[in-house]
């Protein structure tokens, strides 16, 4: 008696549980979408809109930070030497900086290659686009924007204190690497850079490792009083490096 009685219970459960569910069920079938809720002014002011520049993209193609598209700078890198920049349209007004050139993205094999920025005279900052993304999808490739300042100062420029390179015209402090080694750093020849400048370069020419039968190999004028090789452009390798003549500012 005690098992038919529990069977019974059970049976019974099961219809009134699928009565309910058809109970619940029927309504749906003639009901309209509720309209979408609007949030309230609190809420929209405290939720801020998404940017499509500040998301860092899920792949590293040609249209990441593509030549003529212009950007802001964020904050410093990880690095603490190259801010991260994020895309913005030309026309707004946190505009910053134009891309004048961008090297092609490359993958696999070519992306290990040391092909660097390669950017013009003039170029403010050097930007390594892996390094920018902020996202581990984009560490198999290689992609370097070259930016200029859309307004002064231009540190890019000869004197300026910065951009990607030493070019004649630039001026260096001595100072010492991390293994204690004498060594050379830009800043501005005006003097209104964190460093007093000591030498300004007057004169570059390419060293030559394997001299050529019948070649003259370049050396510095007698008034220069420091020499120091050129680091190779950012991402790049020189084969043959750069050598800078300086001399003493007045």
């Amino acid at each position: 008696m005690k098992r038919t009685r529990t069977r019974t219970a059970g049976t019974a459960l099961a219809l009134l549980t699928a009565g309910l569910l058809l109970v619940g069920c029927e309504p749906a079938k003639n009901a309209k979408a509720a309209p979408p809720s609007s949030p309230s002014p609190t809420a929209a002011a405290s939720s801020p809109s998404p940017s499509r520049s500040t998301v860092a993209p899920a792949q590293l193609d040609d249209s990441y930070f593509a030549e003529g598209s212009c950007a802001r700078a964020l904050g410093p890198g990880g690095s603490g030497t190259t801010a991260h920049y994020e895309m913005v349209p030309c026309d707004s007004p946190n505009a910053e900086a134009k891309v004048t050139k961008r090297s092609g993205t490359l993958t696999g094999v070519a992306a290990a290659l040391p092909h660097g920025a390669d950017c013009p005279d003039g170029t403010d900052v050097a930007l390594d686009l892996t390094q920018n993304a902020l996202t581990n999808v984009a560490r198999n490739r290689s992609a370097w924007a070259c930016l200029r300042n859309l307004h002064d100062p231009h540190p890019g420029e000869p004197g300026g204190g910065g951009g990607p390179g030493i070019v004649v015209g630039d001026c260096v402090y001595a100072t010492k690497t991390a293994s204690g080694s004498q060594s050379v750093a830009e800043t501005r020849c005006d003097g209104q850079g964190d460093h007093k400048p000591e030498y300004k370069v007057d004169k570059e020419y390419v060293k030559q490792t394997v001299s050529l039968k019948g070649s003259t190999e370049q050396t510095c004028p007698d008034e220069a009083t420091v020499t120091f090789t050129i680091p190779a452009p950012p991402g790049a390798l020189a084969m043959n490096p750069t050598v800078a003549c300086a001399e003493p500012v007045d």
